[in-house]
């Protein structure tokens, strides 16, 4: 009998032990966001919840039986799309929310059983990549207009060829292995290279 009421005490403090979140990892990707949560303990499937509200554009995270230096948490470094990182403590739980400019279509957790670290996949409608990717072509090509006049006509051909082959191949994606993207930034790396260390040192 007190075996038992030693093996339960046991069983009780362990499963009710406080994971610390020791820092946060965001990284930007094609089709979305990941974010990397460390910690000193093994996460599990259970203690983790997320949703996105629409109304707010914010994502958040709930990690049960967690806790963490709020301050140090929120001061996160930034990757575009997301704006903010807020932090609370609320019980015996913590709560993570990233301010994201995009909406977020779907999200996945992944866990390790080797490492104290959880993934967070966010990811965002394909309308809203396309035109994410069309803005930046955009803005990319006006540049080069800029600095391509008084060019030799290859270098403007490679230019805005190689813009349109990297952009068709970042949108079909990297399941499809397509050629586009590389030969695009081969073509726009060869035009930049001949402009700036070739054509300048010939005015």
């Amino acid at each position: 009998m007190r075996f038992l009421l030693i093996f339960l005490l046991t069983f009780i403090s362990i499963n009710s032990q406080s994971v610390k979140i020791k820092s946060i990892d965001i990284a930007s990707k094609m089709n979305g966001v990941s974010i990397k949560i460390y910690s000193d303990l093994i996460l599990k499937p259970n203690q983790v919840a997320g949703w996105f509200n629409e109304s707010t554009s914010w994502y958040y995270m709930t990690i049960h039986q967690a806790e963490g230096d709020t301050a140090a948490l929120e001061l996160t470094k930034l990757a575009n799309p997301i704006r903010e990182v807020e932090v609370i403590k609320a019980g015996e739980s913590l709560q993570i929310g990233f301010r994201i400019k995009v909406p977020v279509e779907n999200f996945e957790f992944y866990f390790s059983d080797i490492n104290p670290e959880l993934i967070a996949a966010l990811r965002f409608p394909l309308s809203d990549i396309i035109a994410t990717l069309e803005s930046d072509q955009s803005d990319l090509q006006n540049n080069i207009i800029y600095k391509t006049r008084n060019k030799p006509i290859w270098v403007k051909v490679f230019y805005f060829t190689g813009i349109g082959l990297t952009t068709s191949g970042l949108i079909a994606g990297e399941k499809q292995k397509g050629w586009e993207a590389a030969i695009g930034m081969g073509m726009i790396a060869v035009a930049y290279i001949y402009e700036t260390f070739i054509f300048s040192k010939n005015k």
